[in-house]
Parts: structure tokens; C-alpha cells; sequence
């Protein structure tokens, strides 16, 4: 439900399909995802409400739906609180609604971890539709802040802002693009935190465990674009323990025992604060970094828990081999797009090439590396 046309879903809907099942592919009306899946997966754009896919749910599938055989996930965060709601309302397996509905929220989470004495940065939230109370509240905090949507995916809307002029014109820019006249309006709500410099880091849990973690490359800047992801984590044991211990409890008091749990972080001199939560299974080919270098397939592991079988992995800390994903990004100019995909193999290694075009055409190639070993290849 709500997939999206790279990385992630495809690798789902792909598996799904090896297993010989069925796959519907349920979105809104404005998320296209025409001619992305293999011809036999079924496409239905309904309207992005519980009732609404519940009823198409019991019209289309009435014998599954009364068998309780149905299986609902999600990749996107816009769509994981409707995902856990529709698979609530139909008996199906799924993690807990009211706990995914508070940690979609931005907001919510941080107010959560706040609570709860975990680390992460200082914040104010407030609204689009009031602009001078949110920038008042706002004095409260050291420049420079990150400003963001309390509702988004895949970064839409974040920018770090170095003082009071930037953030304001980034404000004013997220008003214009809430108005519900425009395609795909942003939340009313934005967050609003002070900007934590270090590493930033995946954390991957699964079932309320550890089950691994990558550090993410960054395009240089304060873009926040993602350039790619590797198993060379550069921490020692006991940063890596710390990190692990706050990702795990801040799991736990979020309620998010059931399944998939991406984890955004930032080490600072051995100490990790949480970015933010994230109730569904990771994208930008971090389940293959996780799996290659962990041995734990999240996608599988997800559709054995929908189907009642998921046995728990291995308790690793640090990564056993080697794997690392470069992202090669329009913004960099130059040749960056490969004419086809292919995968060139030895004993020791392999890498892998091909062309991952997404909607907003920031990213246009892909070139991953796997070795046998936990050290980089020579």
C-alpha cells in the first residue's frame, strides 16, 4: 500500500511475487505508479481512507477478506498509518494503529522521546496557518534549526536554515505549498530543531531488536541528499553499543514491536541523538547494505511475519561483510546515467550498475558494491 516506483517496493513486490502471491498495489489518486511492477500485479488508485480501501477490500476480495488472508504493508511513510489501520479493521496482522499514527507524526515522536529523557535535538512545533506564533517560539532555540513538515517522506520539505531570514522564507515556501489547491499539499504542521552536526547513521530494528546499522553518505553541503550507504560505520564498540541501546528503548516506549523500524541517527563524539522514527521497512537499497552485510533480509523477514512464520536473526553488532551503495546524483553533473544494469563478479566481489531514475530526478544511477569480507576491497 502507497509504494513507491524504486528501491523498497520494487524489491517487495518482487518477492512477493516469487512466492507465488498475489500483489495489489493500492494508492491514492495522486501517486501514479502505472507500468512500474511486473503485468501481473494489480494497480488500484482509491481514495486514502480506511473505509475506503476496506470496502474495495471486501467487494474485490470478498472470500480472502472473510478468510482474514489478506496481507497489508506499506514502504512509505505516508501511507503507514493507513496501512496499520486497514490491516486493524480487517483482523490482519500489523503493528498497533494508535502507535503508528503517533510516530508519523513528527511532532508527536519528538515529544515522545522527550518524555522519555532520550536524546534528540531541542525542537518547537507549530503551525503553517500561524506563522509569527511559530517564529516566536522559534527564539527559544540556537540557530541554525532544521525546519520540516511534521508529516513527510523521503526528506520533502526539510531544509536547515542558518538564521531567522532563511527560516522565515522557507516557512512562507511551505505555507504556498500546503494550500489544498496545490498537488500533494504539505502538513499544516511543521517541526522546527536545532541542527546536530556529526555522522548520520541507519539503524535498523525488526520485532522491537537490533538488527543492524549503516552509515549514510551525504552530498557535501547542507542538502541533506542522500549519496549512498555503507557498513563502514567508523565507531567503536562502545559508541556503536550506545547507539544500538537508544534506537532499542526508543523503539520500546514508541510501542513499535511489531515488524520494521528505520531509525534516522546523528553520533556526535560517541553519543547518538534520534532523528526520527520511522514505522515501516527502509528504502534507497538500505535492506540490500543491511542484508549483505548483516545477512538479515528485511523483506523477507517482513513477509514471513505478514504470513506467521519470521523466525528471529542473529544477534550481531557490527557488520560481517562488506557492502556500499553509491548514488549518483543530476545535481553533480557530468555523465551519470548508465545506458543499461549488469553485474560483474569474482570470488571476492561483486558491483553491480544500473539506472534507479526517480520522480523528482534528483537521482539518476547506482553503482553497488558487496565484498566477502567486513573490509573494503582493495
Amino acid at each position: 500500500m502507497g509504494t513507491r516506483t524504486t528501491g523498497a517496493s520494487l524489491t517487495l513486490v518482487q518477492a512477493a511475487l516469487r512466492r507465488g502471491l498475489n500483489v495489489t498495489v493500492i494508492s491514492a489518486p495522486h501517486d501514479i505508479v502505472d507500468g512500474a511492477f511486473a503485468p501481473q500485479v494489480q494497480v488500484a488508485y482509491l481514495e486514502p481512507h480506511p473505509s475506503a480501501v476496506t470496502s474495495w477490500l471486501q467487494t474485490q476480495h470478498p472470500d480472502e477478506y472473510a478468510a482474514r488472508s489478506l496481507r497489508v504493508t506499506t514502504t512509505n511513510d505516508n501511507y503507514a498509518r493507513l496501512a496499520a489501520q486497514v490491516a486493524d479493521h480487517a483482523g490482519l496482522p500489523g503493528p498497533c494503529p494508535s502507535d503508528v499514527a503517533r510516530c508519523v507524526s513528527k511532532a508527536r515522536q519528538k515529544a515522545l522521546l522527550l518524555k522519555h529523557g532520550l536524546p534528540s535535538a531541542r525542537f518547537v512545533t507549530g503551525s503553517l496557518t500561524d506563522l509569527p506564533t511559530l517564529l516566536r517560539r522559534v527564539e527559544a532555540l540556537n540557530f541554525p534549526v532544521v525546519a520540516k513538515p511534521a508529516e513527510a517522506s523521503a526528506s520533502d520539505g526539510v531544509k536547515l536554515c542558518f538564521d531567522r531570514r532563511e527560516l522565515q522564507q522557507h516557512m512562507t515556501e511551505l505555507q504556498h505549498r500546503s494550500s489544498p489547491a496545490v498537488p500533494n499539499p504539505v502538513c499544516e504542521e511543521v517541526v522546527v530543531e536545532e541542527y546536530v552536526p556529526g555522522e548520520e547513521y541507519c539503524v535498523e530494528c525488526f520485532d522491537g531488536r537490533y538488527v543492524g546499522a549503516i552509515r549514510k553518505l551525504k552530498q557535501p553541503g547542507y542538502s541533506f541528499q542522500e549519496r549512498g550507504y555503507t557498513s563502514e560505520l567508523g565507531l567503536d564498540e562502545r559508541a556503536l553499543r550506545r547507539m544500538k541501546d537508544v534506537c532499542t528503548h526508543a523503539v520500546e516506549i514508541a510501542g513499535l514491536a511489531w515488524g520494521p523500524v528505520h531509525i534516522d541517527c546523528i553520533v556526535t563524539s560517541g553519543h547518538a541523538s534520534i532523528v526520527e522514527l520511522n514505522p515501516r521497512i527502509a528504502g534507497s537499497f538500505i535492506c540490500e547494505v543491511v542484508r549483505d552485510s548483516y545477512g538479515f533480509d528485511a523483506v523477507g523477514s517482513l513477509l514471513d511475519k505478514l504470513d506467521g512464520c519470521f523466525t528471529p536473526p542473529a544477534d550481531l553488532l557490527f557488520p560481517t561483510r562488506y557492502a556500499r551503495v553509491e548514488l549518483l546524483l543530476d545535481s553533480e553533473g557530468g555523465t551519470r546515467e548508465f545506458a543499461d544494469a549488469a553485474t560483474l563478479s569474482s570470488q571476492s566481489m561483486s558491483i553491480s550498475y544500473g539506472i534507479q531514475r526517480l520522480r523528482n530526478n534528483r537521482l539518476r544511477s547506482f553503482v553497488y558494491v558487496r565484498a566477502n569480507t567486513a573490509e573494503p576491497p582493495c
